[in-house]
This record gives structure tokens, C-alpha cells and sequence, in this order.
């Protein structure tokens, strides 16, 4: 279904909006302890993923798979716990500082040069992100929440460089797997502390590990191999503009013109970027 870069790229917008999904999700929960949604959600992660292709698979035994699980660890952990000790706008700008650590990455593991082009996008579509959460971006100076920052744009090293690494494995889907798998061994005592009290809160659970996160990271192994490395980042740059039109879709709460704004900066520069990209001949 997805075999061919088109079909690939379609699959990363999809995987946006599953991934921005989140946002809504955790503002329902009343469990508010970081690594232990993290635990629950990847543990049904891991079982969809167990089910999905009918066998718990092989490890791979090279460097790629296991810098490529442990990136995506770090990458979905972080990014849950950044969220629990700072604001949501904070947590979304800056983990994606991602496409800047995905250009260093590729330049100092692959010694290749990024095309002007994309340092430009990159750049933009940060700036646009940032004024997208303009009114609700506040970098706090209180402990909790300098800790909160600094988690988030550690989750932004980890994207970008399970964007870089997760290429070069054989079956991408394999490792959210074992990622998923190893993620519920880290939170278990943390899921042993704060056991699931409701109905609604096991839902969303269930909803975030088969769906937020399952479904979408299935998605995105499949478009792994049909785009660049820089492109598994800021196509899905779209998740962040999404969440907010969750909250207005279920909640009722308008962005702003500034949000508006910020949306519509990401928007055009990644239309461009992408058609770009296929013009014969390019290499600007």
C-alpha cells in the first residue's frame, strides 16, 4: 500500500493527526503521572503491535536497531514526561527542535551535506511553530518546569535521531515493538504506583497505545524507507497545528489569529518544501 513515496508522504500526514490526538487525550486523564501513562500507553502498544503481525519478532543484532530503540524510548518517555512538569506549548515547541538535531545527526553520521533548501524549511517551520504557541509558549523559571524544558528538548535530540538511524533497519516496525516492550519495564514501578482508577482514563490508555501511538508509529515505519531522514520530521511538523483544532473541535476553545498565523507559516512551508523536493532536477 505504501510502495511508493506519495503513499509514503500521505502516511506521514496521517501519522500527524493520530500523534496530535495526544493533546486532547492527556487533558482528560486524571492520572497525571508522567512515566506511568507513558508505561500503560506503551503497553498497549506493544500488544497491538504483537497482535498486528501475529508474532513477537526477531531482534535485529546491529547498532542501527539499537540506537533506533533506544532513540524512540527516549523519543515517546520524554516527551510524556516534559508534558506533566511543563506546559503543553512548551513541550510541543520545543521538541521540535527536532529537524535542527536531525541536520546535525545526518552531517556528523553520514558527513553529508544538507541542502540549503532544507535549512531554510527547517528554520521556518521552528519559527512558525513558535509563533503558532506565541500566546501560550511561557518559559517558566520555577525548577519543575526548567526540568520540564530541558526533558522536552532532550525528546527533540531523540526524534531527530531516531529519524536519522531507524533508516538503516531492516523492519522499522520492530522496533517500536521492543521499544514499546522495554518502555513498560522502565515505568513498572511507576505503573505499580498509580494503578488506573477509571473507566475513561483506561480508554484513553487504550486509545493512546493502539491508536495515538500504535497505529501512527505503524504508519510512519511504513513511509521510513520511501522519504529522507529530515522529511520523517517535519512532514509530521503538522501534529502541533492539529492539536489545538482538537481542543476547538471537543473542547471549544478558538486559537488565536497570532496560532492562525503561526498554522498557516507551517502550512505553506511545508506544501512548498514538498513540491520542491519532487521538481526534476532540484538539488537547491
Amino acid at each position: 500500500m505504501f510502495n511508493t513515496r506519495k503513499a509514503a508522504i500521505a502516511a506521514l500526514f496521517l501519522t500527524a493527526v493520530l500523534w496530535s490526538s495526544g493533546g486532547l487525550a492527556f487533558r482528560m486523564m486524571t492520572l497525571d503521572n508522567g512515566l506511568a501513562i507513558s508505561g500503560y500507553r506503551s503497553f498497549f502498544a506493544a500488544i497491538f503491535y504483537v497482535i498486528a503481525f501475529r508474532a513477537l519478532p526477531k531482534m535485529e543484532n546491529t547498532g542501527w536497531f539499537k540506537a533506533s530503540i533506544f532513540a524512540y524510548m527516549a523519543t515517546t518517555t520524554l516527551f510524556v514526561v516534559a508534558n506533566t512538569l511543563t506546559t503543553a506549548a512548551n513541550a510541543i515547541v520545543l521538541q521540535y527542535t527536532a529537524p535542527i538535531f536531525t541536520c546535525i545527526f545526518i552531517f556528523f553520521i553520514y558527513r553529508t551535506k544538507i541542502p540549503m533548501r532544507d535549512m531554510i524549511a527547517t528554520a521556518i517551520i521552528f519559527v512558525g511553530i513558535a509563533v503558532f504557541f506565541f500566546d501560550s509558549l511561557a518559559m517558566q523559571v520555577g525548577t519543575a518546569a526548567t526540568v520540564g524544558n530541558t526533558i522536552a528538548v532532550a525528546s527533540g535530540v531523540s526524534f531527530g535521531l531516531q529519524a536519522v538511524v531507524i533508516g538503516r533497519t531492516a523492519k522499522p516496525h520492530n522496533v517500536f515493538t521492543y521499544g514499546n516492550m522495554f518502555n513498560v519495564l522502565i515505568a513498572l514501578p511507576f505503573i505499580l504506583q498509580n494503578p488506573i482508577t477509571s473507566w475513561l482514563d483506561l480508554g484513553i490508555i487504550i486509545y493512546l497505545g493502539v491508536v495515538q501511538i500504535g497505529l501512527a508509529y505503524l504508519l510512519f515505519s511504513f513511509a521510513v524507507k520511501k522519504v529522507a531522514p529530515l522529511e520523517l520530521i517535519l512532514i509530521p511538523a503538522l501534529e502541533p497545528l492539529l492539536n489545538p483544532i482538537w481542543v476547538f473541535l471537543f473542547d471549544g476553545q478558538a486559537p488565536t489569529l497570532l496560532a492562525i498565523g503561526g498554522g498557516a507559516i507551517i502550512i505553506v512551508t511545508i506544501v512548498v518544501w514538498s513540491v520542491c523536493k519532487e521538481l526534476p532536477g532540484d538539488r537547491v
